[in-house]
């Protein structure tokens, strides 16, 4: 769920790009073309139909944390912070916090996801909060699946 550059709601919804490490251990998966898809629940929102997207995953690139959070440049420029939860084989638990600013609502996102090196699912469980203390919780069901290698 990447939550950058979105409007408020929509920042909070997004789970399926929530976050990617910094410095730390990465959950490595195969490289190729990834689908991944995300449905999104909300407290007092209208339901938002499920999404998905494909990705390409090189090599170097080919880490569970790329296709569920921003990059690690991008966490450190909104001046957010990543921490890996409890390690377990096959397991990502992970939180990415970021501070509100004047277009963004402070986000708390929370992922727990099993893996494969083939495939992931999982839920991930969110909290926005504006600077004047209004507070939205949401849920996504998260799933990927690896296709075959990127087209050319």
């Amino acid at each position: 769920m990447k939550l950058f550059g979105l409007p408020a709601v929509a920042a909070v919804a997004l789970v399926s790009s929530l976050f990617a490490g910094t410095a730390g251990a990465q959950t490595a998966i195969q490289a190729g073309e990834w689908e991944t898809t995300e449905t999104t629940t909300m407290e007092g929102i209208q339901p938002m139909p499920p999404s998905s997207k494909k990705v390409c995953l090189t090599a170097e690139n080919a880490q569970l944390e790329r296709l569920l959070f921003p990059t690690p440049d991008e966490i450190k420029q909104h001046g957010c912070k990543y921490e890996t939860g409890a390690k377990k084989a096959g397991v990502l638990a992970a939180t990415l916090t970021c501070p509100p600013n004047d277009q963004m609502p402070g986000v708390t996102a929370k992922a727990d996801i099993t893996y494969t090196p083939t495939s992931y699912q999982g839920v991930g469980q969110l909290e926005a909060a504006d600077k004047s203390g209004t507070t939205v919780k949401g849920k996504s069901e998260l799933s990927g699946k690896r296709l075959g290698d990127c087209p050319k």
